[in-house]
């Protein structure tokens, strides 16, 4: 599951996924599919809402064979806060230094206040065992996106709806 890092590069549907089991705090085991979403900041009421829902659908999420893996540019002990606070049971990649949402191809930034600020946009991959992006979201609604993948999940895995 791996992809050289060629600099900011769009990943689509039927790319090689790039690596991100090097970034995760703790190894994880191998599992069919993988989840990938990316938020922009953990304090952000709308990356509440988008990760408790990933956290609700999580049982039907690993019946299913898929794990759930969550990214943002938050360091990693604002990830540990954010992963507390709202009771989440799957990982949390910190990206603090930009490297993977780069690689993805998530990475923006804006002026707010005067100062620029960089984050991940809010967009998932849905990887295959193989290690190939099944399908990327661009468009993302926090308060349905976890549902809809795990519709796209049992279409694909043809699981029972």
């Amino acid at each position: 599951m791996t992809a050289p890092y060629s600099g900011s590069m769009t990943v689509n549907a039927g790319d090689l996924a790039p690596d991100f089991l090097a970034f995760l705090p703790e190894p994880l085991r191998t599992a069919d599919w993988t989840v990938l979403y990316f938020y922009p900041r953990g304090n952000n009421p709308h990356c509440v809402m988008q990760s408790r829902r990933f956290q609700a659908l999580l049982p039907q999420f690993r019946e299913a064979g898929v794990r759930v893996v969550g990214v943002s540019v938050d360091t990693a002990e604002e990830q540990g806060y954010f992963r507390n606070f709202c009771t989440l049971s799957f990982p949390l990649i910190s990206d603090a230094r930009h490297e993977l949402s780069a690689r993805y191809g998530v990475l923006d930034s804006a002026v707010v206040d005067g100062e620029t600020v960089t984050y991940a946009r809010r967009e998932t991959f849905l990887i295959r065992p193989d290690g190939r992006v099944a399908l990327h979201w661009t468009q993302v609604d926090p308060d349905t996106h976890a549902a809809q993948v795990l519709g796209a999940v049992k279409a694909l895995t043809n699981m029972p709806a």
